[in-house]
């Protein structure tokens, strides 16, 4: 299982982002700011490979790292976000 909640400033407003993903098999969804923005159905590690999106206009993703995918990782306009 993936869980991860991130607090970022973008152009000077805070926004939370929140991944949650079941465990090997489970599907799962990232919320920005508490509004649901990405759904994804079954994956052997959980967590789709990479996962793109917008936060206020910024490009950003969320990339699997680590052992099986298993680890998810920020990216906002090239950036990681730790």
């Amino acid at each position: 299982m993936a869980n991860k909640k991130w607090q970022i400033e973008v152009e000077g407003q805070q926004c939370f982002i929140e991944l949650k993903s079941g465990s090997f098999v489970g599907g799962g969804c990232i919320t920005l700011d508490g509004k649901e923005i990405n759904k994804w159905g079954t994956s052997i590690s959980g967590l789709p490979p990479e996962i793109k999106f917008d936060v206020k206009g910024k490009k950003a993703e969320i990339k699997s790292k680590g052992f099986m995918g298993t680890t998810p990782v920020l990216y906002v306009d090239g950036k990681e976000i730790k």
